[in-house]
């Protein structure tokens, strides 16, 4: 992708991004009225010029702005909020004046080569802002912004790989900040894809090409066309690690239940250690085939690997179906206890239930009960307000809601 159509996904409205106007308006008033001379007229209109910022009348606050330069020549933040006043209001040669000269006369001033970066940004004069983003990153190192700018420009010099190293520390720096995870993913997309084009371009009928084929089938939820990938991969590479179980995953999700048996099984014949097969194939085992021989291999995937919480989830549920009830509690509680909120613990509330009922400890299947009612209706609310977004796990299971069989979900 070039500058110029990578130039495009950045609309002039992320200058905003940089930082809140009222935010950076009021952080410029408080630092300058410390060093402001003393002239009131002069503190009365950098008073005026914040106000008209974080009221987004950027023309107001530049002609603020302007009179304390006019009347005190010498004061950087003055030209500093006039130069973010004059971008902001999108006279950028002005502002790009305003800012240089608060830079010489105050060379260390934080922000200042970050709001320079960005408007040579916006005139695409990439290189240039590169230089003034990486200026601003060695004067504030902490400041997740010039880092992620840094990065922004990177991918539009068709330079995906270098954005990735500040979009990183960007994220290190505020991982919750969206605009930094969406360019940060952008980026790392885009250095996938190049990769994955470079490996069809070497042989579009390897190994790989169908192996990550599948994969995007998968994620896609496009099931069957992920199978047949699957499947050629797996005649390709019959030992190859991770591909027979990748497989089983997909078959069980379209009701397969033989084939993916099987399919783990030959994970388990390839690689006996693999300890996530080894609980698919227990929890496949117990849901639908030989629920005995399911509690043995999810036992032994629990030693190999205690923080398979799931399990205890799909283990108690064997024990409760070969009839020992009273291990299958410990389990269902132990579920419970490692995520209360996780969809196992509402199944394991009903299960724990029906437990109860048949013990005739009357009181704790109804609390049991009452739990899972509480579940079921905070997830239906989730649901319906479509606040949740929907992300099936590598270990996450059909699960059994109140008798019926789901695909399990993230909430």
């Amino acid at each position: 992708m070039k500058g110029g159509s990578e130039r495009e996904r950045f609309p002039l409205k992320l200058l905003r991004w940089a930082f809140p106007t009222a935010a950076f308006g009021g952080l410029c008033l408080i630092s300058a009225l410390a060093q402001t001379p003393a002239d009131e007229a002069i503190r009365q209109a950098m008073r005026q010029g914040a106000e008209a910022m974080t009221a987004g009348n950027f023309s107001a606050a530049a002609a603020a702005y302007a009179s304390v330069t006019q009347r005190s020549p010498q004061f950087a933040e003055g030209y500093f909020n006039l130069g973010l006043a004059l971008q902001q209001s999108d006279q950028l040669d002005s502002a790009r004046e305003a800012l240089e000269k608060a830079l010489r006369l105050k060379p260390g001033m934080r922000g200042a080569n970050l709001f320079l970066g960005i408007i040579a940004y916006r005139e695409n004069r990439f290189k240039d802002a590169e230089a003034n983003l990486l200026l601003e990153t060695h004067v504030d190192p902490r400041n997740a912004k010039a880092f992620m700018w840094l990065g922004v420009c990177r991918l539009a010099e068709d330079n995906p790989q270098a954005a990735i190293s500040a979009l990183d520390k960007a994220y290190a720096l505020a991982p919750s900040d969206v605009d930094i995870l969406y360019h940060r993913g952008h980026a790392y997309l885009l250095v996938a894809n190049a990769s994955y084009d470079a490996m069809y371009q070497l042989d579009h009928d390897s190994l790989r090409v169908h192996q990550v084929l599948a994969e995007a089938y998968a994620q896609a939820y496009r099931n069957q066309e992920a199978i047949g990938e699957f499947e050629l991969a797996v005649k390709m590479a019959p030992r190859q690690p991770g591909l027979h179980e990748e497989l089983g995953d997909q078959d069980w999700i379209v009701g397969n239940l033989d084939k993916a048996a099987e399919a783990y099984r030959a994970e388990l014949h390839n690689d006996p250690e693999a300890v996530t097969a080894k609980y698919k194939l227990g929890s496949l085992l117990i849901e639908h085939m030989d629920p005995a021989k399911g509690v043995q291999l999810l036992r032994e995937a629990l030693r190999a690997d205690p923080s398979l919480v799931d399990a205890h989830y799909y283990l108690g549920t064997g024990l409760m179906t070969i009839g020992q009830d009273q291990e299958a509690v410990l389990e269902f509680k132990q579920a419970i206890a490692a995520d209360p909120a996780n969809i196992r613990a509402k199944g394991s509330y009903y299960k724990l239930a029906q437990i109860y009922r048949e013990l005739h400890r009357t009181d704790e299947a109804q609390a049991a009960m009452q739990n899972f009612l509480r579940m079921r209706t905070d997830a239906a609310a989730l649901e319906d307000s479509k606040v949740a977004q929907r992300v099936r796990k590598r270990t996450e299971l059909p699960v059994q809601d109140g008798g019926i069989a789901k695909i399990s979900a993230s909430q």
